[in-house]
């Protein structure tokens, strides 16, 4: 029993119309269709068909309203409310013994063939008693555990069964920043919830400044139990699910896989796409940290307790509340100096003038590379003309977010601020000297 679930928003008529195009001309491959979607997408679906028809049989389901939206700032929270919001609703009508092919509702098939053949594919992977249990992915990304393809999902019918369980309280124990769709979707499916990954923000580092060196953070959640937490993570995923491209080689159909591929109907927006690389990675991963682990290093018990409490900070400071966290006492613990960075950055910002950039200077010469940190003190070092210290933070913050457009485009933007106001600082120098024969 295989059943069709299309979720979302009409972002593009066309691309919409031409997958449910798509899906009514392969009626013969799939049980059942659903479409599940917000209200307020139901009351414009005319508008949108145009007199245009839906597939014959589809099961429409109206999942509410999306009033949360507007009052939550990051993006991936907010994204992953919505999807987990839809998906849940479309799989509460799937018969439970079903496989679920989830699709988004600006999914684009490019042709009615290709999409036949990926449905064949897909179900002939499923029909395998080797994979007939497993979920299959299309990509992978090594950021952070859990990170796979969610374009398309791919469920086996105990994974759709977890998911239609799953309910916000299951995300109160993950860390704040590991609220997005694909973490916590895949972490349900791999059953994943009560392990020490699910609770870890692997992604921290990234915001820190670290770039790929591990933080202390995370040296103190794990000490020397990583590769054992590793080898734990690694068995989990590859005891639930499956690479397409891995499958496809197992049953003969790799070429079909290429194919589908390079015409855009399998998504491979993620580098990894098989179970060796990704075995690879990671082991590679538990090798660095290994090696670069000071030591003496033991695991804090409180680590996690210590970090939801940064991560509230966090939230204020992004929510604008600015001048209340100019006031608020430094943390102390393994975040005692990225909270120092945002109290310190809010008390710039909240016009403390030289002192609090003075601040900010000191941090750095500690060590501190936040992105917040570093963004301010280049506009401020800019406006004020000082070239050298300007010079010096920003090699620092282009060597700790080398890989963040955002903050190359800011060093280019303040350096030209930085000219003008040494071109305007040389005016007013040369406007104070007295004129000659003034006496």
């Amino acid at each position: 029993m295989f059943t069709i679930l299309v979720t979302g928003q009409v972002r593009d008529r066309e691309v919409f119309l031409r997958l449910m195009n798509a899906i009514n001309e392969t009626r013969d491959q799939y049980s059942s269709l659903v479409y599940s979607t917000w209200s307020d997408e139901l009351l414009r679906l005319p508008v949108v068909l145009d007199g245009a028809n839906l597939p014959d049989g589809i099961e429409i389901v109206d999942a509410g309203s999306p009033f949360f939206a507007p009052t939550i700032m990051n993006r991936d929270v907010s994204s992953f409310i919505a999807q987990h919001r839809q998906l849940r609703a479309g799989l509460e009508v799937i018969d439970p013994k079903s496989y679920v092919i989830r699709l988004r509702a600006d999914y684009d098939c490019h042709s009615v063939e290709s999409f036949r053949r990926m449905l064949l594919l897909i179900k002939s992977v499923w029909k395998k008693p080797a994979y007939a249990e497993r979920t299959i992915v299309c990509g992978a990304d090594d950021v952070a555990p859990y990170f796979f393809e969610d374009r398309i999902l791919l469920l086996a019918p105990r994974h759709a069964q977890r998911l239609s369980n799953l309910t916000l309280d299951d995300t109160y124990r993950s860390d704040y920043f590991n609220l997005f769709p694909e973490f916590q979707f895949y972490s349900c499916i791999a059953g994943g919830q009560n392990s020490s990954f699910f609770v870890h923000d692997h992604r921290y580092r990234l915001r820190a400044g670290c770039g790929q060196a591990f933080s202390e953070y995370d040296y103190q959640s794990f000490g020397g139990e990583y590769f054992d937490e590793v080898l734990k993570y690694l068995s989990n995923v590859v005891n639930e699910l499956v690479f397409l491209s891995d499958a496809a080689s197992g049953i003969g159909k790799r070429g079909d896989y290429d194919d589908l591929v390079f015409s855009g109907n399998i998504p491979r927006n993620f580098r990894i796409g098989d179970m060796r690389e990704y075995y690879r990675v990671w082991l590679e991963r538990s090798d660095k940290y290994a090696q670069e682990m000071p030591s003496g290093v033991v695991v804090v018990p409180d680590i996690v307790d210590q970090k939801r409490a940064f991560n509230g900070m966090y939230m204020q400071y992004f929510s604008g509340n600015t001048s209340l966290l100019a006031g608020t006492p430094v943390t102390g613990g393994v975040f005692s100096a990225p909270s120092a960075e945002f109290v310190g950055v809010s008390k710039l910002l909240v016009g403390g003038g030289e002192s609090a950039l003075n601040n900010l200077l000191e941090l750095y010469s500690l060590g501190a590379r936040g992105f917040e940190l570093c963004f301010y003190l280049l506009r401020s070092l800019a406006q004020d003309a000082r070239e050298a210290e300007f010079e010096e933070v920003a090699s620092g913050a282009l060597g700790a977010f080398k890989h963040v457009e955002r903050m190359s485009e800011h060093v280019e933007h303040q350096r030209v601020v930085l000219k003008r106001a040494q071109k305007a600082k040389k005016r007013n120098a040369a406007q104070r000297l007295p004129s000659v024969g003034a006496e």
